[in-house]
């Protein structure tokens, strides 16, 4: 894969014209959902915080291609893994490995983006599940985020727009937007808008992906 550079404010700007940009790619929840029953041991705790929310994390991208990695680095939090490993730092970046699970038939949809992926992820929530207000890349960014999920749930951004380090959410108040989705929609996300996510069904599973930024022009040509 040839190497990405970064997005600068302006470029990333003019791609994330919405917090939320729904995409023409949509997966089809009953095919994946009968996937995810043959993968239903592949889910393991996301990180090692807030653990009494149930919230799990199967790797579609990540380090190595090996589902069997424990710990898993692309299933934590990389703020997280990193405070906890100094010595092994990951980075979004550094996962360009596809697991086993990224050529289940319901990803199909993904094949002209695949050798664009970084660090991606399955995730499964039950109801309460959720992840603080946070961001998850800075200016200029390495990466670009798409998000769905297989049924509604809450998903807010904060209300100004403001691009917010990622360590540098904590601690605030937000005033936010809640935005609506369609389930099995693919969105382009602004992910340097400090957000957050609840579930508010049991086996809530959302579709976490990231690209470098080679993939910005057929991205643009997903967008309706």
């Amino acid at each position: 894969m040839k190497r990405s550079g970064h997005l600068d404010i302006t470029e990333y700007k003019q791609l994330h014209k919405n917090r939320l940009t729904p995409l023409s790619l949509k997966i089809d929840i009953d095919l994946f959902e009968k996937d995810m029953d043959h993968y239903k041991f592949a889910f393991r705790q996301w990180g090692i915080e807030y653990t009494k929310y149930h919230r799990y994390g199967a790797p579609l991208v990540n380090l190595n291609g090996s589902m069997y990695n424990n710990p898993e680095p692309a299933c934590y939090p990389l703020n997280q893994w990193n405070d906890l490993h100094p010595d092994n730092i990951v980075k979004d970046i550094m996962c360009t490995t596809p697991t086993e699970l990224l050529s289940i038939s319901s990803l199909d949809p993904l094949e002209e983006l695949k050798p664009y992926m970084l660090r991606s992820c399955i995730l499964k929530w039950h109801t309460t599940g959720h992840f603080k207000p946070h961001t998850d890349t800075k200016m200029p960014s390495d990466i670009l985020r798409f998000w769905g999920a297989n049924k509604h749930m809450k998903l807010r951004f904060e209300k100004s727009g403001e691009y917010v380090r990622p360590r540098n959410v904590e601690g605030k108040k937000y005033d936010w937007i809640i935005e609506s989705i369609e389930p099995g929609r693919l969105y382009l996300f602004d992910s340097a808008v400090v957000h957050d996510a609840e579930a508010v069904e049991d086996n809530t599973y959302q579709f976490f992906l990231a690209f470098n930024t080679n993939a910005k022009e057929l991205i643009k040509s997903y967008v309706y």
